[in-house]
């Protein structure tokens, strides 16, 4: 008793879509380039902040 193609689509797909959406959410900074700052008021992915904060030498 196998599963029917219909049926291992249905299974498949999403999995698959949900693990390449992880990966991407992992990557994402890498794959744009950009930083984040992360304190415990803000989570700011701004190249001008992180630019400000390197100047003030707080980062």
């Amino acid at each position: 008793m196998g599963l029917s193609g219909s049926a291992w689509a249905t299974l498949l797909v999403p999995t698959l879509l949900g693990i390449l959406t992880m990966l991407l959410y992992g990557y994402w900074d890498r794959i744009t380039g950009k930083e984040y700052y992360v304190d415990d008021e803000i989570l700011a992915y701004d190249e001008d902040l992180m630019t400000t904060l390197r100047e003030e030498g707080k980062l």
